[in-house]
Order: C-alpha cells, then sequence, then structure tokens
C-alpha cells in the first residue's frame, strides 16, 4: 500500500487540512509533505538494480482491479514531484492567500501526478489525467473575472477534447487485446496486427501530444500562463511537473508500440519544429510568464528531439534533462512571481534594476538561467552534453546546437531585466529564500556531481571527455555572444516584432489544427506500415 500512499494521503489530508484552523493546517502540512518526500525516496531506493515495483489494488478481477507500477524512471519522476510541489507550499505559505481552499486543491493535483506516473491502467491514467485537468482549472481561475473564466474554460474544454481522442485509443486497444494493463498490452502488442494498431496509437499520441503544446497545437499556452488570477506555483508547477506527464507517456507509448512500428522520424519532425517556434513565440513575447511558458515548449521539442533521434546515450542525457528542466524552470517561475509581485507587472520593458531591487532574487535567477542555457559545468551541460554525444552525426550535432542557440537568444532577452534602472530594493519573505535557496542548491549541485548522479540515478556508467565537455563550453560562450549581439540589433530596440506572431486560436480553429495532426499521424503511420 506504500505507492497508493504516495496518491491517496495527498488527498486525505487535503480534505482534513481543509477544516483545520489555517495555522494548525499549515503545520500539518509542511509535516505530510516530509512524509510524502521520505516515502518517494524511500519506494524510489527499492527499485535498485532495476526492480519494478507491483502492487495491485482491489479486485481479483482484471477489469475492477487498479495496478501501480513503479520501476527507477517513474519511481525518480515522483521523488521530483513532491520534492517540487513542498517547496512550491514553502515557497506559497505565508502569503495572504494561502488558505484551506489552496492546500486542498494543491494536495489532490499532488497525488494526481504521482498516480499518473505510477498506474499501469489505461483508463485510471485518463481519469487521472482529466481529474488533474478539472483541478488545474480551478487553480487557474482562483481569482474570478469575465476575461479569467473565459480563458480558463478555453484551456479545459481544449485539454478534455484531447483526452476524449485518448479515450478513443484506449477503448479501440481494449477491444483488440481486453485487457486494459498497459504493460499486459505491451506484451501483447508483437503479435497482434499492425494495421489494426495505427489507429488506437494515433489517437493517444494526439491527445499527448496536445497536453505537450507540440506544434501547431500550443495555443493554449498564451492564454493559460497569463491568468493574472492563477498562482504563480500553480503556473510553476504546470511548466515544471505536468508537462512531464505528458512526455513521460509520450516516451513509454512510443517504446511499447515499437514492435509494431517506429514513428521517431514523425516525432523528430516536430520535435525540431517545437523547439524552433517554441523559442520565436518565447521572443516575441512581453509577459515574462509567457516568455518562460514558451521556453517550455521549446525545451519539450529540444528533449523529444534528443529522445528519438539519438542512441542510448542522448536517450539518457534527455532525461536527465527531464529532472533538470523542472529544477530550473520552478527557479524561474518562482523567482519571476517575487518580480511581479513588487513591481507589479509582467512587462518585461517595465522590469529594470533587478539586481538592485533585490540581489537575492537577482543572483537565483541567474543560476537558472545559466543552468538552461547550458552554462559550463552546470547541470543543464552536463545533460545537454550526453543528449548531444549520442547523436554521431555532425549534421545533427548543427541542429543540436541551433536549438541550443535559440534556447540562450530566448534568455537573453529575459535578462534585460538586469539593466540598470531606478528600483528600490524590496524585502522577500523568508520562505520564498529557503524554498528558491534549496531549489539554487539543487541546480548546482546537480551539475557538480552529474557523473556520480547519472551513475547512480539512471543505473548506468556514462563518463564524461572532459576535452570535448570544454569545447563545447567554448562553442557556449560563442553562441551567448551572438545572442546578445543579435538581440541587441534585432530585437531591443525593435518593438515592431512584439506579438507579431499569431499565438492564440479560436476554438474551432484549435480544434481543426488537432484533428489535422491526428489526420498526419493516422497517414504516417499507413504509410510505415506498407
Amino acid at each position: 500500500m506504500l505507492m497508493a500512499s504516495l496518491i491517496l494521503i495527498p488527498v486525505i489530508f487535503g480534505i482534513i487540512l481543509y477544516k483545520l484552523p489555517l495555522k494548525l493546517g499549515k503545520f500539518v502540512l509542511l509535516g505530510v509533505q516530509v512524509y510524502l518526500l521520505t516515502l518517494a525516496v524511500f519506494l524510489f531506493l527499492q527499485t535498485d538494480g532495476n526492480n519494478e515495483l507491483y502492487k495491485i489494488l482491489g479486485d481479483d478481477s482484471p477489469i475492477l482491479n487498479i495496478v501501480l507500477r513503479g520501476d527507477r524512471l517513474s519511481m525518480l519522476l515522483v521523488v521530483v514531484t513532491n520534492f517540487l510541489f513542498g517547496i512550491g507550499f514553502v515557497y506559497k505559505i505565508k502569503d495572504r492567500f494561502f488558505d484551506g481552499k489552496i492546500m486542498l486543491l494543491y494536495l489532490i493535483l499532488q497525488g494526481l501526478t504521482s498516480g499518473i506516473f505510477l498506474t499501469d491502467d489505461l483508463f485510471n491514467l485518463f481519469i487521472l489525467f482529466e481529474v488533474s485537468t478539472v483541478v488545474t482549472t480551478l487553480l487557474l481561475m482562483f481569482k474570478k473575472d469575465g476575461r479569467v473564466v473565459y480563458d480558463a474554460l478555453y484551456y479545459l474544454i481544449t485539454q478534455m477534447v484531447s483526452m476524449m481522442f485518448f479515450l478513443f485509443g484506449v477503448g479501440f486497444l481494449y477491444r483488440m487485446f481486453g485487457i486494459l494493463s498497459i504493460s499486459g498490452i505491451g506484451s501483447l502488442i508483437p503479435d497482434a496486427p499492425v494495421g489494426e494498431l495505427v489507429l488506437p496509437f494515433s489517437f493517444i499520441m494526439a491527445g499527448l501530444c496536445f497536453k505537450l503544446g507540440i506544434f501547431p497545437m500550443y495555443s493554449w499556452i498564451s492564454r493559460a500562463y497569463s491568468l493574472n488570477s492563477a498562482p504563480i506555483t500553480q503556473i510553476a508547477v504546470m511548466s515544471s511537473i505536468m508537462m512531464k506527464t505528458g512526455l513521460f507517456w509520450l516516451i513509454r507509448f512510443h517504446e511499447m508500440f515499437l514492435p509494431a512500428f517506429d514513428y521517431s522520424t514523425f516525432f523528430i519532425i516536430f520535435g525540431v519544429l517545437t523547439a524552433f517556434l517554441g523559442v520565436i513565440e518565447a521572443v516575441l513575447q512581453k509577459d515574462i510568464r509567457l516568455i518562460l511558458a514558451y521556453s517550455t515548449v521549446s525545451q519539450i521539442g529540444f528533449m523529444m528531439v534528443a529522445v528519438f533521434l539519438g542512441n542510448g546515450v542522448s536517450y539518457l542525457g534527455s532525461i536527465y534533462h527531464v529532472f533538470n528542466h523542472a529544477i530550473f524552470k520552478m527557479i524561474l517561475f518562482l523567482s519571476a512571481g517575487i518580480i511581479i509581485h513588487h513591481y507589479e507587472t509582467a512587462d518585461i520593458y517595465e522590469i529594470r534594476g533587478k539586481m538592485k531591487g533585490s540581489p537575492f532574487v537577482a543572483v537565483v535567477s541567474m543560476v537558472g538561467m545559466l543552468a538552461i542555457t547550458g552554462f559550463p559545468l552546470t547541470s543543464g551541460s552536463i545533460s545537454k552534453y550526453f543528449m548531444s554525444a549520442g547523436f554521431g552525426n555532425i549534421w545533427f550535432e548543427i541542429l543540436f546546437w541551433m536549438m541550443s542557440f535559440g534556447t540562450i537568444l530566448v534568455f537573453a532577452r529575459y535578462a534585460t531585466m538586469f539593466l540598470p534602472g531606478k528600483r528600490e530594493a524590496f524585502k522577500i519573505k523568508a520562505t520564498k529564500r529557503v524554498a528558491l535557496s534549496m531549489l539554487a542548491v539543487v541546480s548546482i549541485v546537480g551539475g557538480l556531481s552529474a557523473s556520480y548522479g547519472i551513475d547512480y540515478l539512471l543505473q548506468v556508467d556514462l563518463k564524461i571527455d572532459i576535452v570535448a565537455l570544454l569545447m563545447k563550453g567554448l562553442i557556449y560562450i560563442g553562441l551567448v555572444a551572438v545572442a546578445i549581439i543579435g538581440y541587441k540589433q534585432l530585437l531591443y530596440k525593435k518593438r515592431y516584432w512584439d506579438g507579431r506572431l499569431e499565438n492564440s486560436l479560436s476554438f474551432s480553429r484549435m480544434c481543426l489544427v488537432f484533428v489535422a495532426f491526428f489526420t498526419a499521424l493516422i497517414v504516417y503511420g499507413l504509410w510505415v506500415v506498407n
């Protein structure tokens, strides 16, 4: 029942804390977070040697029971989930609007997220995705007004449409195999008629790609991430954790269907498009939340390319980057929340003098920016080193550096907040300092001890070539110089470009784009099969 506790305890205590006095509830909340993180780490340690945890809950019937399965990767993601939710609670706990409702919704979302990583049942996975979408919508529209409700409902309805496609895929697989067990279906796929698998695979992958914001289906990003009603911790959780749930299952389902067909080329193409167009969208935004949000879209495309293009080394590097990216984005969004609160704006052109206003926030933000762009010896540089090391082709290496340059360009824009400005210093609550300091330390340690970390966390021995790492560091420095000069000459003084790229489709057009992507999945699958 220990794995089930990671799902049920947050939900149960969320209900309890909703009824407790607020001061007592906050104290109990921190205790619950310590317990959940300790339990997640304990279970992760049980997967040493690539052991799997397996638990059947409920009836013996394969239809009525609930199966949980935790391997090395899924348990590590559960550890990261509980760590970052805990950090979010520490960051938020002294805020004026932090009350029982916030605790209830966040704890439910925490349990649902752990469940998404641990479930081994297709229908339960659908339910977990759907309920987490509803909870996320409630958090996005926590402070209601007309525009907020409209944008939150846009997010909710489009996400529900995408997951209906996922459910159709689940239905087709159940009709074919008579079971809902993901691992069980995986064992039967090699003997199944290949042509009949294209449709359910396309349904499932279309739904997951929409949740990830893969090109051209990222219209919901601009609406969901710019809502002033949403707590900044919710936006941080969406970017650092929730989008990783879709990526995790995209990789898992692709591996599961590999005995039948290989969609690697398809996802590489859309990964490249997502990486580059995500950069363009990010650079053209004025809202710092949207700059960070579209940067996440670009990074998702980046990781997709590394997963589907390279060999085992690139795959492991991209998995390590998934963990690193979760830390980077938590740092950047939480520090952005402090900036927005004290400057009373999210417009990057109106935020200056960040270093003078709060050296602590500036330094922490700098740690996140350097790490995500791949500054030498940071955790981001190590994961990107392994991502590129497995390509084995000069053209793929060039493509990799072009995508890396895009990330650097985005944060060359973001770093303009450090330019001198007349801003008075402001104080930051101790809880926020603690939360951001812990994230910064983890990010730094993740770089300095990366070789040992990958060896232990992913159970693989990867060696770092110091000479190659230094060479990549020199390339990085050159790209930074080019990005700074290019941004200053082309974008900084020429605001004509701001918002020139359409980034928010109407609901009907969004559905049309989604159906077109789904059709492309089917056409590609039929071409591969035939």
